[in-house]
């Protein structure tokens, strides 16, 4: 439960593009279109068959790494072994948390095909009962300080311990959230449209900068940001002062 994530970390700089300059010696390059190795290996692995269409849709593995690095980005994993410590094998628990837009589902589906607690099946908790749940008990889309030991999710959050569960947190980067924020705004509230998204900036304004003020309805309050990207600051940083062990 410390090595959630795994991960190609191999990149010799040579596959900078996707469409790669074997001169035809790689074999399989005849049914990946030219697309670099290392997102051939993501998407087979997610059982994503890659055609033309797809393959000239697809960023760089340059244009990936420019954003994120060749790796990903974990931090908590020194909270692993004192959740073990903690919490005896058979009571361990891991589901994500996240704002919304995050890739939480997805995560989910990962972590319940590729993870297991062998321990967690005496528990007879979750369909597959390896430990792995749809979210954490108090509502993944939730704030921790306000919602954690306060709130009892409607969906997997019954009668679980919420002590004994370890988040596993995702962060999308801002820009791209707020892109699928602007297609999907979930239970946020704020003045945009179409032509005016994320609107950090009241455009009906035009004498001064006026931040476009968003609320957000969460489980047990309504919350109010200065703007979308202060909703982004706020709500990942609360995961920075929790002192619980989380992975994010």
């Amino acid at each position: 439960d410390g090595n959630l994530v795994r991960h190609d970390e191999s990149n010799n700089g040579s596959n900078n593009n996707n469409r790669n300059n074997n001169n035809g010696n790689d074999s399989s390059n005849s049914d990946s279109y030219g697309v670099d190795p290392h997102i051939v290996k993501i998407l087979r692995a997610a059982n994503v068959e890659i055609d033309e269409e797809l393959a000239s849709q697809l960023p760089t593995w340059r244009d990936i790494t420019s954003q994120y690095g060749d790796k990903p980005i974990i931090r908590g994993l020194e909270t692993c072994q004192p959740y073990r410590d903690a919490v005896p094998a058979s009571h361990r628990m891991i589901g994500p948390a996240g704002l919304f837009n995050t890739g939480t589902n997805l995560l989910f589906e990962l972590m319940k095909t590729n993870c297991d607690i062998k321990e967690a099946r005496a528990m007879n908790r979750e369909p597959r009962k390896n430990g792995m749940r749809w979210q954490v008990p108090w509502g993944k889309h939730n704030p921790p300080s306000t919602h954690r030991l306060k709130n009892v999710a409607k969906a997997w959050g019954k009668g679980i311990n919420q002590e004994e569960f370890m988040p596993v947190v995702l962060i999308k980067d801002p820009y791209h959230w707020m892109g699928s924020q602007c297609r999907h705004k979930y239970t946020t509230f704020w003045g945009h449209d179409e032509q005016h998204c994320p609107n950090l900036i009241r455009w009906r304004v035009a004498e001064r900068d006026e931040p476009s003020e968003v609320r957000v309805k969460f489980a047990l309050n309504m919350e109010t940001y200065e703007s979308l990207l202060d909703m982004w600051n706020a709500w990942n940083s609360e995961w920075e002062e929790q002192t619980f062990p989380a992975l994010h």
